[in-house]
């Protein structure tokens, strides 16, 4: 009797495998790579709580949900 879920595992392992054609240096050095791009777009996400400098007013009340404030973007070196 075969598990049908290591069945479908063992397929999904096999096709990355050969997407980078047996070699295990090749698909680490992707990997590396694939981390540092992760690392430094999470760098760039805002961390803590957003202020919101809006005063609202009996009038200005909107249901309309507010933009969330973004951190400017730095100039890479």
């Amino acid at each position: 009797m075969k598990d049908p879920i290591v069945q479908e595992v063992r397929e999904a392992r096999a096709a990355v495998a050969a997407d980078f054609d047996f070699d295990l240096h090749k698909f680490f050095a992707w990997a590396k790579t694939h981390t540092a791009i992760e690392k430094k777009a999470k760098h760039w996400l805002p961390t803590g709580p957003i202020k919101q400098t809006v005063k609202a007013t009996a009038k200005s009340k909107s249901p309309a949900p507010r933009k969330r404030a973004v951190r400017p973007a730095r100039a890479l070196a």
